[in-house]
């Protein structure tokens, strides 16, 4: 059931994602025993991608632009389970007006306890979006929009047999607003000289 609903939300994605550049698609779900992960967008944003990063006319043919796609594709999409980095292998491209890129995800732990994902392939679209579909044995489907608010990546853990999602933290210190920090320099900086004036006074 699990893998007809996958065949149904590729479906879906086959008809939005065609036509824009902005969307993707990635999902990872099972199929006989083995982990797959899946990608795909139109063949203009993998395109973009390629002659953004490895300059135009850095391919000449649909083997080489493939290969470009690949190695774009391993620096950019990680997945960690259970803290362990998973390798992607026999990765292939399928080329169209929408574009495939399958992958194998080796020796996933047979029990997740939580699972890491980034993907940055698309960060330079313009507006980019990509919705993240995770289906695995034993629990629910779930369902995560990546753009560049949550930097392309989620942290997720499993509790009481459903995913929840890790909200990140939001100390001032860990993403610092230049306005912010001249305040609080300048209020030091008020209470130095307050500070000083009294002792002086005394």
């Amino acid at each position: 059931m699990k893998f007809l609903n996958v065949l149904i939300l590729i479906f879906i994605a086959s008809v939005l994602h065609a036509h824009s550049p902005d969307l993707s698609n990635l999902m990872i779900y099972e199929q006989n025993g083995k982990c797959f992960l899946l990608m795909k967008s139109s063949l203009t944003a993998f395109e973009g991608e390629v002659d953004f990063h490895f300059k135009k006319n850095a391919y000449k043919t649909p083997e080489e632009f493939e290969q470009l796609v690949i190695k774009h594709f391993k620096r950019n999409c990680f997945v960690v389970i259970n803290r362990d980095t998973i390798k992607l292998s026999n990765t292939q491209v399928k080329l169209g007006h929408e574009t495939t890129l399958f992958a194998e995800l080796k020796n996933p732990p047979q029990k997740i306890e939580s699972c890491y994902i980034r993907n940055t392939f698309f960060k330079d679209m313009p507006s980019n979006q990509c919705e993240l579909v995770l289906t695995t044995k034993d629990l629910p489907q779930k369902q995560f929009i990546f753009n560049k608010e949550n930097k392309q990546e989620v942290n997720l853990r499993v509790e009481n047999n459903q995913w929840v999602v890790e909200k990140a933290a939001t100390s001032i210190f860990q993403q610092p607003n230049p306005l912010l920090w001249a305040g609080i320099f300048s209020t030091i900086c008020i209470v130095a000289i307050a500070v000083i004036k009294k002792g002086n006074i005394v």
